[in-house]
């Protein structure tokens, strides 16, 4: 047996070796310190512990779904209908029926029709889904901590997994960076054991994930792209250049092979190749806000000569083929709207109490910078940092930044938040121990301190988070009664005219959006696409026609009044809650 003179240093170890090395743990701080548990073997005892916290972690994902699940999200609505149009035959085509939907990448839609074949539901297919990859969550969060970190500290991750109402909500609801978080996670953590042990197959099992994640959203060839270039970067000033190599070639092989029917499918449909089409639709009603247009202009707007121009009235393919630009004019196209998103950005995650801040980011910071790092911390925290990055970058290019954009990021800060909270234990229990000498206070104070930090951090969060109107999406119960409502008619309707897609995905109908326009206009509008109904909601607010057409009605005798229920629209005093929807049957006397 090797005896302690012959153990190998610490500081003379490849980056491989310090993460294999169960020694290598993190020592420093006060009197007191002790190791957290990293390279501890799981006990049964324990791996029950786990299976424990993610069955937890389903049982609240789930009640979360049964209380605010009231209705699917618009998001939702695309991919379950997509789903629904794939059984059914239709190709892939989502609810605006205007061709091949290329704007979004297929896992997902796959993943509910699948499901929906076992459920009879695309919704509860979607919901079942989300459940499933959120409380999945807990184990690669826990297992990189417990990496990084030590099991206590990994305990406390694991704990904000569990319980974090953002988490919950993206658990509960149908958008596709739950299941892209879970993804992206579990190829952060066979990275992290392939940097640790260079085994082929873990390099292998980051390329699927990695290409799994790439399938619901395409900037995780962003990720794997900065990956290699650091792994080839470190290939060529390292020894272990040939396991690198090889790793690499692995990873990249097995992302190829899932990534591949995408980029097949994308190269097929618009004759030329490409990765993913998303950047060129941010990009074109990016473009049209950078010139003073609204959202709902640059989205939904109509000329006066009734030619469709917003993003989303037109199909996926018609704007990539309208749409050219250079390399140097994305860049100009990205500097300019980070300028405007840095601030908002930051803001949202470091002081927006749905996330949990500002509690949550000091401790981040806490867990970041608390205690210096060694090379398992440089290796885990930077790779992290990268992943984190990234989702940052994505942000800084998209005008409008919706909540729901920032539960990747949120989910990699929890990573650090749990070992911030692991570092006050270590303080509270440090500091007891100078002050009082007495050994068997320490640990309860510590503990004490670190479970008041998380539920500050969840009780924040939990007190704003049902109103946000991100996830208040889910509370539509009202459209989803009127969708229902629609369903009934005879005939069904075919068209549905709306500004959201949640009406008409319960009615069984395409969607075609209210045009942003001037009254006369978006009434000529009307009157060339013929749509089966009209529905305007009691909030539906950016138009300059819906507000005066939802109290005084529509100004023409073809808009007859069919459905009229709720008691309040949204900006009417009161203490109602309930949403106010009027539906227009469309009756074309041509």
């Amino acid at each position: 047996m090797m005896n302690h003179a012959q153990a190998p240093s610490v500081t003379s170890a490849m980056p491989g070796e310090v993460l294999a090395d169960p020694r290598v743990a993190d020592q420093m701080g006060g009197p007191g310190r002790r190791d957290a548990g990293a390279g501890e073997p799981a006990t049964p005892w324990f791996a029950n512990r786990l299976a424990l916290a993610v069955i937890g972690a389903a049982l609240l994902r789930v009640s979360w779904a049964f209380v605010h699940g009231l209705a699917i999200e618009n998001e939702g609505a695309e991919y379950a209908r997509i789903a629904m149009n794939l059984l059914d035959g239709r190709g892939y085509v989502g609810m605006l029926n205007n061709g091949t939907q290329l704007n979004f990448p297929p896992l997902y839609p796959l993943l509910i029709a699948a499901v929906s074949l076992v459920t009879r539901d695309p919704e509860l297919a979607a919901r079942t889904i989300n459940i499933l990859f959120g409380a999945l969550l807990v184990v690669p969060m826990f297992k990189i901590a417990e990496q990084a970190y030590g099991r206590r500290p990994a305990l406390a991750v694991a704990a904000l997994v569990v319980f974090h109402p953002v988490l919950i909500a993206a658990g509960a609801s149908t958008y596709a960076e739950g299941p892209y978080l879970t993804l992206t996670a579990f190829a952060m953590l066979y990275l992290i054991r392939w940097v640790g042990n260079r085994r082929p197959a873990e390099a292998i099992k980051t390329g699927i994930f990695f290409g799994c994640a790439y399938l619901i959203r395409p900037e995780a060839f962003l990720t794997v792209s900065l990956f290699v270039a650091c792994g080839l970067a470190l290939a060529i000033v390292r020894s272990q250049r040939r396991s690198t190599c090889t790793g690499i070639v692995s990873m990249i092989g097995a992302f190829a092979v899932v990534a591949a029917p995408n980029v097949l499918f994308l190269t097929a449909s618009t004759g030329q190749f490409r990765i993913q089409a998303k950047g060129a639709l941010v990009y074109y009603w990016g473009e049209r806000m950078n010139r003073g247009m609204s959202y709902n202009e640059a989205a939904l707007g109509v000329g006066a000569d009734l030619s469709d121009q917003g993003v989303f009235m037109r199909s996926n393919l018609d704007v990539l083929e309208s749409t050219s630009y250079s390399a140097s004019d994305f860049l100009s196209y990205v500097a300019r709207v980070a300028r405007k998103n840095l601030i908002p950005i930051a803001r949202t995650l470091t002081a927006q109490s749905e996330v949990g801040s500002p509690w949550l980011f000091n401790l981040v910071a806490i867990g970041l910078f608390r205690t210096a790092w060694d090379r398992r911390r440089l290796i885990v925290d930077s790779m992290m940092l990268i992943t984190a990055a990234t989702s940052v970058v994505v942000l800084l290019t998209i005008l409008e930044l919706w909540f729901r954009l920032f539960i990747v990021p949120l989910g990699l800060l929890v990573l650090w938040a749990g070992k911030g909270a692991d570092e006050l234990y270590q303080w509270g229990h440090d500091t007891v121990i100078v002050i009082t000498g007495r050994l068997r206070l320490a640990s309860p104070i510590g503990s004490v301190v670190k479970w008041t930090a998380i539920l500050l951090v969840l009780g924040t969060s939990l007190r704003v988070l049902p109103a946000n109107a991100q996830f208040g999406e889910s509370h539509n119960r009202e459209r989803r009664q009127a969708g229902q409502w629609l369903a009934q008619q005879e005939p069904r309707p075919t068209w549905v005219m709306d500004v959201g897609l949640q009406v008409g995905y319960y009615a069984g109908a395409d969607v075609i959006f209210l045009p942003f326009a001037e009254a006369d206009v978006a009434l000529r509008y009307i009157a060339m696409r013929k749509p089966d109904y009209i529905v305007l909601l009691g909030g539906s607010h950016g138009f300059p026609y819906t507000v005066k057409w939802f109290r005084e009605g529509i100004p023409d005798k073809r808009a007859v009044l069919v459905y009229d229920q709720g008691s309040a629209e949204f900006d009417d005093p009161g203490t109602s809650t309930t949403e106010r929807i009027k539906i227009y049957r469309w009756v074309d006397e041509t």
